[in-house]
């Protein structure tokens, strides 16, 4: 065991210890302030003992406790102790540039809840730590209501406006401030973005969309190209056309292994077996996630065309075309390597060029098939603005380094540091503002690549994803129709890319295009109007103390139940018949409906924070 985790974990057992002489101490007993916290020439309301305010050029103190998970290359204590770059970049910009007395430490992640429950318990929280996913919302609450966690926006008058006005109405950060909001209106944590710099609106004259999506980000069900190529086959356009295609790979085996285990990924038994060829019959890739237009929660078996899918993916399973296997769309890396997938509903630009088993495999996307008459397909698309793990600050740290550290996170030199290393040596400049990435050896890359690849995550600072890309990204650009996009040079722009510089990097010919482009001449082709979008990722708030309940009551047995069902009847131990009947069981007595209610009111905030009406929660 590493002396940091034992440390950890012998500071959670002190803790925890503490807890027993802790209801003996207040609130107002210095015995309770940690030493990471404020002291008393902090300008903070309720943390000064006199009027006076500390001298201009005082730096203001705050710590950080990270959270270290696994790392590709390097710790944050290896960049530190190895003298990276990118780390005495960003320690000098917060410390010189912005004038605070930074200091952190790192927890790792299998001891953080146990360490961070030891300080809870103990009345000593530093002064910033992570709280979303990693302490449950019923602790969150509680945390909230005994007054222990700073109001964001009580933070951000203490900003020298500049991340003040990124959270704000219209502010390019709204969209956190948001997805943070808990019922008493205010927010109480900060949501670490994964955000892009250029974006697509896919929103058409049905569809007013939330957000703009990744230009790369809409999905498709991919093939194998190569195989279609060795068997003289054309790209499938129709689900027909689809399961002959995997007939015949079986039949004339694709792969060359001898055996016919050529299949497409279905997440078959997964809470995403309706991602991919479910699109085509105009369902959600999961359930209980938001439409991105309406903010309406779905469920797939609530929606048109669920019985149309159960009855043709039970065609596929009755052929033996269906992996059995499969998990989030994600995590199939292991199938796809053992070159046997012939179809995978997935991003097709991430999925091109992923290792097949094959070194002349590849994945390319097909059109979107309307499986159902009158039943519009879905597109499934990625937004351009993610949010997940959040920090928040203790009530007790001082809100000036406070509102000054938000300013530190969201400036541009933080987001370049983070993104492409240091100017100079992994990156220049141009003249017309783009910039030019430079090859770096192994060495280098360590130190003077980007922070976000090379050590950097949520460890010595609060910053992991794609940061703040909306505010910062080279190049940023928006589009809101294909052509503009594609004579722009999209999707290969976003990434400082041509084609060519693309084609040369994967070693392809010059009649190879990437994935991204491809879904974007299908999506043209069919008809921006003609499609219904779905989401990939969820807004859903904080649920409040009430909501919690409902969920701990009904959420596992109702969504095993919900997966088990549609499971069943692919696989054809339950007839689509009963759909009506099983439904109406899960009403009755599994609380679908409450459970979707709360869901409902979870998004609703969400809506009403972006300025958009909520949605009518039955009754």
């Amino acid at each position: 065991m590493s002396k940091k985790r034992l440390f950890a974990l012998l500071v959670a057992v002190f803790m925890l210890i503490a807890l027993f002489s802790a209801c003996a101490q207040t609130d107002d007993d210095p015995s309770d302030t940690n030493d990471n916290n404020a002291t008393d020439d902090t300008n903070d309301v309720g943390t000064n003992d006199t009027d006076e305010n500390p001298p201009e050029e005082e730096r203001h103190a705050i710590t950080w406790m990270g959270n270290q998970g696994s790392n590709t290359y390097a710790t944050a204590e290896e960049a530190r102790d190895n003298n990276f770059a990118t780390y005495e970049a960003l320690m000098d910009l917060v410390t010189d540039t912005y004038n605070l007395d930074y200091k952190w430490d790192i927890i790792y992640s299998d001891a953080y809840l146990t360490t961070l429950s030891g300080y809870i318990a103990a009345n000593t929280l530093p002064d910033m730590f992570c709280t979303r996913e990693v302490l449950d919302d019923t602790t969150l609450n509680q945390l909230i209501e005994a007054g222990r966690l700073a109001s964001v926006d009580d933070i951000l008058e203490y900003s020298d406006g500049s991340s003040k006005s990124y959270y704000n109405t219209e502010g390019q950060l709204l969209y956190l401030k948001a997805f943070a909001t808990v019922a008493d209106g205010n927010w109480y944590y900060v949501p670490l973005p994964n955000t892009t710099g250029s974006s697509f609106d896919f929103s058409n004259s049905k569809y007013d969309l939330r957000a703009n999506g990744q230009i790369h980000g809409a999905y498709s069900v991919c093939v194998r190209q190569d195989w279609l190529d060795k068997l003289g086959l054309e790209m499938p356009s129709t689900t027909d056309e689809f399961h002959q295609m995997l007939l015949t790979f079986q039949e004339k085996d694709a792969n060359g292994n001898g055996t016919t285990d050529e299949r497409y990924i279905g997440e078959l038994g997964s809470a995403f077996q309706t991602t991919g060829v479910g699109q085509w019959f105009g369902l959600p890739y999961t359930d209980f996630i938001e439409d991105p237009a309406s903010g309406v929660i779905e469920v797939s078996c609530l929606t048109n065309g669920y019985k149309e899918f159960c009855d043709y993916m039970g065609e596929l399973y009755a052929d033996n075309l269906v992996y059995v296997e499969g998990t989030h769309p994600w995590g199939n890396a292991t199938e796809i390597g053992a070159n046997t997938v012939a179809a995978i509903g997935m991003m097709p630009s991430n999925l091109q060029f992923w290792n097949t088993g094959d070194p002349d495999g590849m994945y390319m996307p097909m059109p979107i098939v309307q499986a159902v008459e009158g039943i519009e397909p879905r597109l499934l698309i990625q937004e351009s603005e993610a949010a997940f793990v959040g920090f928040s600050f203790s009530v007790d740290c001082d809100y000036q380094a406070a509102g000054t550290f938000m300013d530190f996170l969201t400036c541009q030199d933080t987001y370049m540091i983070f993104k492409f290393g240091i100017e100079g040596k992994s990156y220049d400049w141009n003249e017309d503002g783009t910039i030019t990435a430079y090859t770096l050896d192994e060495d280098e890359l360590e130190s003077y690549g980007s922070a976000q690849t090379y050590w950097l995550g949520n460890n010595a600072f609060p910053i992991n994803g794609g940061h703040h890309g909306n505010l910062w990204g080279v190049p940023m650009a928006t589009y809101d129709d294909i052509d503009e996009a594609l004579a722009a040079g999209e999707p290969y722009t976003e990434e400082n890319q041509t084609r060519e510089s693309w084609q040369a990097q994967h070693q392809v010919g010059s009649d190879v295009i990437s994935g991204a482009e491809q879904m974007l001449l299908l999506l043209k082709e069919y008809g921006i109007d003609n499609y219904h979008p779905t989401a990939y990722y969820s807004y859903t708030t904080m649920a409040t103390v009430e909501e919690a309940a409902v969920i701990a009551q009904y959420e596992t047995e109702l969504k095993d139940y919900l997966l088990e069902m549609t499971t069943n009847m692919i696989v054809g131990s339950v007839s689509t018949d009963t759909i009506d009947e099983q439904v109406q069981f899960a009403y009755d007595n599994l609380g679908l409906q409450e459970y979707i209610n709360v869901m409902q009111a979870r998004v609703n905030r969400y809506l009403e924070a972006i300025g958009r009406e909520p949605v009518e929660i039955a009754e």
